[in-house]
């Protein structure tokens, strides 16, 4: 599902929610389920990437997505259609769904310890110009500050616009949002895949056989449910660049930038908007 799936080159989800699986299925964000408006209302569609919206003015992406020339673009909720909404040439946009709700980008803070050679930090925040109306299609999401109770989980949860299929060396991209139920893979079995791109604790690892994100997907939220909602634990930020790899992301599991190490920053980047909880 512009994850960055660091080709090597670089292709660097409560209301209504669908329920978790009992067991492992064969699909994946790549061939995944398809998602209907209102069942993630914490995702919001970034410019060739995904987010979610942590406070009515900010979101929250991966670094790797944006910088400065993004201001001035527009970011999306409450759709289920890449067809929910038309951007002009003369940057205009409009909503074609009652419910969709688009702003415009105004100031894009990137985390000043990313780099593209290793990919630490690999998060930014959005401030739009103005608040998104709150409705049962938007909402906002959660962070906890102590994540590891979270990590315990198995399931977590994934959504986006990424890459459904693998055909050949070239991946299919949905006209429907996609989602799917993920596993965390524990660190020192990502470690032996990605220990020489430096992975370190401010990462997450995730994915199985034909079960996970993709080219497209980047930036957006990993939720793990808790206490009746979904909490973000993570966002999009890299895995393999090779077609055949990318269907088994147990052996070739995809980083994601750990929201909880993050806390201070965000708190800072939003002006005190956003406070872990």
């Amino acid at each position: 599902m512009r994850f960055l799936v660091v080709f090597l080159t670089l292709l660097g989800l409560c209301l209504a929610a669908p329920s978790a699986p009992k067991h492992a299925t064969s699909e994946l964000i790549l061939e995944g389920h398809q998602a209907y408006q209102g069942n993630f209302p914490y995702y919001v569609r970034v410019p060739a990437c995904g987010g979610s919206l942590i406070t009515p003015k900010h979101v929250l992406t991966a670094a790797h997505c944006v910088d400065q020339s993004t201001v001035g673009e527009v970011v999306v909720m409450g759709l289920d259609k890449r067809s929910d909404y038309e951007v002009y040439s003369d940057g205009t946009a409009r909503a074609n769904k009652e419910g969709v709700q688009i702003r415009k980008i105004v100031s894009v803070k990137t985390h000043t310890g990313f780099n593209r050679n290793d990919w630490h930090d690999d998060i930014a925040v959005l401030e739009i110009d103005q608040a998104f109306n709150l409705t049962n299609n938007a909402q906002l999401i959660t962070i906890k500050a102590d994540d590891s109770q979270l990590q315990r989980q198995y399931w977590t949860a994934v959504v986006g616009f990424g890459a459904v299929a693998v055909r050949g060396n070239k991946f299919d991209y949905p006209e429907d949002l996609q989602y799917a139920y993920i596993p965390l893979v524990p660190y020192k079995q990502c470690f032996k895949r990605w220990g020489l791109w430096k992975l370190w604790e401010k990462q997450l690892c995730a994915g199985s056989d034909k079960v996970g994100t993709g080219p497209g997907d980047s930036g957006g939220p990993m939720a793990a449910f808790s206490e009746g909602k979904y909490v973000q634990i993570g966002l999009v930020s890299y895995g393999t660049s090779s077609s055949k790899q990318i269907e088994d992301q147990g052996e070739n599991p995809t980083v994601y930038t750990r929201t909880a190490s993050y806390c201070d920053w965000i708190t800072e980047k939003t002006n005190g908007a956003f406070h872990c909880v």
